[in-house]
């Protein structure tokens, strides 16, 4: 009678074993198996690696335009790129610094042997350059007419703007003048204001580029804003 106990004991210790085995092995499965299940991103390449530790050195501290890593099939050339934005006096200041810098990086790793190029962006500087001289001479033109109008006419002009056409059209000056001139004496003295204005482009502004090299539009407005017609 013991000896049946015990027999039937352990068929049911076997029976749970045997159920609760399935239920895992069912569950491995479909874990396995599951298409919701979340795959983890692919690994970053060295190259990457390597840009995005470079990158956080040297973008914040000096003007930076582009840099990358390249290898030439045709020369078995091996190289890492950075250009460098700005004057040429800066770009020699900062040139050696950056190189040291990437050299440092890459000691004992994969890119050791690679050439490091720090190279002066000349096409951005030369638009840079272009830019900057056209906003100081129309700023020349600006401050020069307004202080000549403004003390020729004081409380009478409200402000002064500049500009000039589009780089694809023929060059033109536009001068643009508002006053608080009233509607009934308008003409007469927006045409002053006006000769005011060429005389002053004809005597201090003779040696601006953009004086010289432009076709000139004065524009003078009323208190209302309205265009004053100044021809007689």
């Amino acid at each position: 009678m013991i000896r049946q106990k015990v027999f039937l004991t352990a068929l049911s210790i076997i029976g749970v074993f045997i159920i609760y085995f399935g239920i895992a092995s069912l569950n491995g499965s479909a874990e396995k198996e599951s298409p919701e299940k979340e795959m983890s991103p692919p690994p970053k390449s060295a190259e990457v690696k390597m840009l995005e530790k470079i990158e956080e050195k040297i973008s914040g501290k000096y003007d930076i335009r582009g840099l990358t890593i390249s290898t030439h099939v045709d020369n078995n050339s091996k190289d890492i790129d950075i250009d460098v934005l700005g004057s040429q006096e800066y770009y020699d200041s900062v040139k050696n610094e950056i190189e040291e810098i990437v050299k440092i990086l890459i000691k004992s790793t994969k890119f050791e042997t690679y050439n490091v190029n720090v190279k002066k962006n000349e096409s951005a500087q030369i638009i840079n350059e272009e830019l900057l001289e056209r906003h100081n001479l129309i700023s020349e033109i600006g401050k020069t007419i307004d202080n000549d109008i403004s003390t020729a006419y004081p409380n009478t002009i409200e402000g002064i703007n500049m500009s000039m056409s589009p780089p694809d059209s023929p060059p033109e000056l536009i001068i643009e003048v508002t006053t608080l001139i009233e509607r009934k004496n308008q003409k007469t003295i927006g045409k002053e204001i006006e000769n005011t204005i060429y005389k002053t482009l004809e005597k201090k502004l003779f040696s601006n580029k953009l004086v010289n090299g432009s076709s000139v539009k004065i524009y003078i407005y009323n208190k209302h804003k309205e265009k004053i017609d100044t021809s007689f």
